[in-house]
């Protein structure tokens, strides 16, 4: 139990919140656990934290001193090593003795849905801290449930341009958590800090926080090397299309042969084999992307690899790391953007999808932002758009301060010639006008169970008197073997999020319930779960 002052004054900084001294001797002793957990991963190299992340822990510790600043958006260039500067932000933070926060309140979570950014994040972080490492899937609900309601928070956020726009899961967690609001903020003591190469609209939209908010351009250090280091070696190209093929005549633009054999003479300039990454578009286009590279790469003296959701690779990097019998093409699409590490000693020439209007954020992300970092092999080319690049650099020496240089991004806007944000979770009101004591909303009961069995034998036992009849029918699984539900007449494979989302929907009419089966991974059908919901 904690102790803290009501006051009906407005509240200018975070408010401090006492604690029994039983209490503060069991964070104590747990604050020392995460601490000599943080040691040995550091010893045994599994979580290496470099000089310039602890300049950037300390830079953020100092600024959280200051109880008006309730939000530190650090910005550091793809491949810099985000995690160990959270990693050593916990640690200089916990070494503070005046610092006392239970262990259960440290969170670290993101707007990616990438399970392979959960684990790997997971493997890095202290065990007192892993199991509060949350992806986007599990936002909605583990996230939003345990964070209500408690108050001395740490959330550290990664890649906070994804999923941040009004309407989007973080906005939408945030609100359901009552984070938006500043006043509750200081109340309970919420710290945030948000780590991202690309802010985008974010760092707009936090400007308008004024001293409630701090930002750091965090330097890469000794041997980084960043995208605009390699457009000045001339490592970088222009991107052109690969694909070309024409819906109504069904051919292929010429051209596209021509920017394919550009690719060959590249790769023909390299003494060793070495692996090329060329992003495709989705669907039938990457078959015919494909085809196109055959007619100029005889497939007898190449290798061809496909790597997407489809493919049999869980880890590209376990190919990435051995060294090629030949030169190897491996086509993707939907991989290798923010957050993915990849090694790169034996990479070649990295091809970006070609597009017209590109979105910048998704440029510097993508297999650019790969490339970049501290083991760079000196020798692969990347082609991209290049003007991208040159905006970014801008930006950064700006200090994301000038609003003439026009960004294209999801969370961005470019009027009369400014640069601002669009509505993200940033973006905070002054009343509580979200609060969560709102009675206008009924919110619904949600019961999670892993097969019907159970979600049935619930009913049977809770609900059959009040709602009569014998519950949810036995459901078979459709010819790829998952399960599907039907919301707002549209069929299909549902997210754990996108049922919560809809938790309200058609409960009310009919039998008065949902039954329905989702899964934390769409990818995954292992990770079905059934929800009951009702009121």
């Amino acid at each position: 139990m904690t102790n803290s002052v009501q006051s009906d004054q407005p509240i200018f900084k975070r408010r401090r919140h006492d604690y029994p001294l039983l209490e503060q001797e069991i964070m104590i002793l747990r604050k020392k656990n995460v601490l000599n957990d943080l040691k040995v991963l550091q010893l045994t190299g599994k979580s290496s934290v470099f000089e310039n992340q602890e300049i950037i822990a300390s830079k953020t510790v100092t600024c959280l001193k200051d109880r008006k600043i309730i939000c530190v958006m650090v910005v550091a260039k793809t491949q810099s090593g985000k995690t160990g500067s959270m990693c050593a932000t916990i640690k200089q933070y916990l070494e503070d003795p005046m610092n006392l926060i239970p262990i259960e309140n440290i969170y670290i979570i993101t707007g990616l849905s990438s399970c392979e950014w959960k684990e790997q994040t997971k493997e890095r972080m202290p065990e007192g801290i892993q199991k509060r490492v949350f992806h986007r899937c599990e936002l909605p609900n583990t996230f939003v449930d345990e964070i209500r309601g408690k108050h001395n928070i740490i959330i550290m956020m990664d890649e906070i341009q994804v999923a941040a726009k009004k309407g989007q899961t973080i906005y939408n967690c945030f609100k359901n958590a009552g984070l938006l609001d500043k006043s509750k903020l200081y109340e309970k003591d919420i710290k945030i800090i948000e780590f991202t190469a690309t802010p985008d609209g974010t760092i707009y939209d936090l400007m308008k926080w004024k001293n409630s908010s701090s930002k750091i351009l965090a330097d890469g250090g000794d041997g980084y090397i960043s995208s605009f280091d390699l457009l000045n070696m001339g490592r970088v190209k222009q991107y052109k299309e690969l694909c070309g093929y024409n819906e109504e005549t069904e051919n292929v633009n010429e051209a596209v042969f021509e920017n394919i054999q550009e690719i060959k003479i590249d790769i023909s300039n390299y003494t060793i084999p070495r692996y090329h990454i060329i992003r495709t578009r989705s669907g039938k286009y990457q078959e015919y992307t494909i085809d196109n590279f055959k007619r100029i790469f005889q497939i007898d003296e190449y290798e061809f690899i496909k790597y997407d959701t489809e493919s049999q690779i869980e880890d590209i990097n376990k190919i990435l790391r051995e060294p090629p019998s030949k030169h190897t093409l491996i086509f993707i699409k939907g991989m290798l953007r923010c957050a993915k590490t990849i090694e790169k000693e034996f990479l070649g020439v990295l091809y970006e999808r070609y597009c017209k209007t590109p979105d910048d954020a998704s440029i510097i992300q993508g297999l650019i932002g790969r490339d970049t970092g501290y083991d760079n092999n000196g020798v692969s080319i990347c082609y991209t758009n290049k003007s991208s690049i040159e905006r970014y650099e801008k930006l950064w020496r700006s200090e994301f301060e000038d609003k003439t240089i026009e960004w294209n991004s999801k969370t961005t806007t470019f009027a009369n010639g400014l640069l601002s944000g669009r509505s993200t979770f940033n973006e905070l009101t002054e009343n509580d006008e979200i609060s969560e004591n709102k009675e206008d909303v009924k919110e619904p009961v949600i019961k999670k169970f892993k097969t019907q069995e159970e979600g049935k034998e619930y009913y049977l036992k809770e609900l059959k008197d009040k709602m009569g009849g014998n519950g949810p029918n036995r459901r078979k699984p459709n010819v790829d073997g998952y399960y599907i539900a039907t919301i707002r007449n549209i069929t299909g494979v549902y997210s754990c999020e996108d049922i919560y989302k809809e938790r309200r929907c058609n409960i009310s009419n009919g039998a008065g319930y949902a039954f329905r089966p989702c899964y934390v991974d769409i990818k995954d059908k292992s990770t079905l779960q059934w929800w009951f919901i009702h009121y």
